[in-house]
């Protein structure tokens, strides 16, 4: 009996790593979940920017934002407005809270609906719960340990006395934790997906198949956890420091901050979805790969029978 080829020698059926998806991923970023998904990330950044110009408003007659931009409060400051000064009550009452609670309920599911409609599998509620607990299950430990080691380093380089190693730290560490939500979002994408496709070869096999889509390459997606939370953070960054360089003294120039703010927003929401979809690709392809792969073992195994 002639031996069966290996599926690596086809390249419909070749393993394929995260990065060489990216390209294919790109489109489809403007259909309506895209949509709706750079929508209700404004809707989340329009909420607390709403809440607070209404407080000033509501509580001097006047906003001191256009006077006021950039003024910098201490962490006592922010408290005591917290508890003593009503803003409490007015926030947590304020209908842009619902807002910004809409928003979020927007980027979750219109998320989910285009990541499962590029994986070939149904959106339902089940498998995104369900996911997310085999995520804590699989990935807060592993991603929390190898967080916990870069922060220790970066804290050493803070501590070195070097002003080069210095910065490096005062950026790298927040950028890490960052990093650590972006990758557990990746666990968890997977997780959800796999749950979508069903559990047909079991629950433990299900498990080990999410976690080694993500380890079995984690130079690949480590650096799109790091390098997509770095870019998420660098937009509105960018258009703080040209708010912070330009002042606040008209309302033209608040009006001005906010619709970039809102603009790079859209774009962060962009770039989330077309994570979505290069994750969605990946994992349906991955699945197509196993399952042949399964599939050419039994053949195999019959044969050997017979």
């Amino acid at each position: 009996m002639e031996r069966p080829t290996t599926i690596h020698t086809e390249e419909a059926l070749a393993p394929r790593a995260p990065w060489s998806l990216l390209i294919s991923a790109a489109p489809g970023g403007f259909t309506r979940w895209g949509w709706g998904l750079m929508t209700g990330w404004m809707l989340v950044l329009l909420g607390p920017a709403l809440a607070w110009a209404g407080h000033l408003r509501r509580a001097a007659g006047w906003s001191a934002l256009a006077n006021h931009w950039g003024e910098s409060l201490s962490a006592r400051d922010i408290w005591e407005l917290w508890e003593n000064a009503g803003l409490k009550h007015r926030l947590t009452n304020s209908p842009t809270v619902h807002l910004f609670g809409l928003g979020m309920i927007i980027v979750l599911w219109c998320g989910w609906r285009m990541q499962a409609e590029n994986a070939g599998v149904k959106a339902r509620l089940g498998p995104w719960l369900l996911g997310a607990l085999d995520t804590i299950l699989i990935g807060f430990l592993p991603l929390g340990v190898v967080a916990w080691l870069a922060d220790s380093v970066l804290a050493q380089f803070g501590g070195s006395g070097l002003d080069a190693l210095g910065w490096i730290a005062f950026f790298g560490r927040p950028l890490v934790w960052m990093a650590l939500m972006a990758a557990l979002n990746l666990q968890w994408w997977l997780c959800r997906l796999g749950r979508a496709a069903g559990l047909s070869r079991g629950y433990p096999t299900h498990l080990a198949n999410c976690f080694t889509g993500l380890w079995f390459h984690p130079i690949q997606w480590g650096s799109i956890s790091v390098g997509g939370a770095a870019l998420r953070s660098l937009l509105p960054f960018l258009v703080l420091l040209l708010a912070w360089r330009m002042g606040g003294g008209t309302t033209f120039r608040v009006w001005l901050f906010l619709l970039l703010l809102l603009f790079v927003t859209a774009v962060n929401g962009w770039l989330m979805g077309w994570l979505l979809r290069a994750t969605a690709l990946f994992w349906r392809h991955d699945a197509i790969v196993r399952e042949t792969h399964a599939t050419l073992e039994g053949s195999v195994r019959e044969a050997q029978i017979t």
